[in-house]
């Protein structure tokens, strides 16, 4: 029988030490708040996207995803003024799949894909990124945000 030698036993202990959980250095909060808020298109809840908060002032962006609700909310943002942005064309990719889906499904019958449920609707190109929606929100503690997105 041979024995290890302590070499690799060390670098054995070693790898194991790091791959504990709790080892990997945490993302040091802003001393922000959670925002939360209702996206919706045309007087209708978006159900997939994601919801992009970009200070006027310049700084951190954050962003929150939005569910079948259009409910989302973002995570340790400091409260101000920011520019909204709406993304929903990285979800583009899953419509084909959402449509195959929907036709098994029934017409209008809500699908999951990829682990994401809802309905998936595109928003005009100028509301995805932050600087071409035209969109500003003042962002504070205990008020929901209102993303209210025009498509005609």
């Amino acid at each position: 029988m041979t024995r290890p030698t302590p070499l690799i036993g060390l670098s054995l202990l070693a790898a194991l030490a790091l791959a504990a959980p709790g080892c990997a250095p945490a993302a040091k909060p802003t001393g922000g708040i959670q925002a939360t808020g209702k996206a919706t298109l045309d007087g209708t809840p978006l159900e997939m996207g994601l919801v992009v908060l970009e200070p006027e002032a310049g700084g951190q962006t954050a962003s929150g995803q939005i569910d079948r609700t259009g409910a989302f909310t973002v995570y340790d943002v400091k409260p101000g003024r920011y520019r909204v942005g709406v993304q929903t064309a990285m979800f583009a990719g899953m419509q084909a799949q959402a449509k195959k889906a929907a036709a098994t499904a029934g017409e209008g019958r809500p699908v999951a894909v990829r682990g994401l449920e809802g309905t998936f609707r595109a928003v005009p190109a100028k509301f995805e990124k932050p600087a071409t929606s035209g969109i500003v929100v003042d962002v504070q503690a205990d008020r929901p945000i209102e993303v209210t997105l025009q498509g005609k």
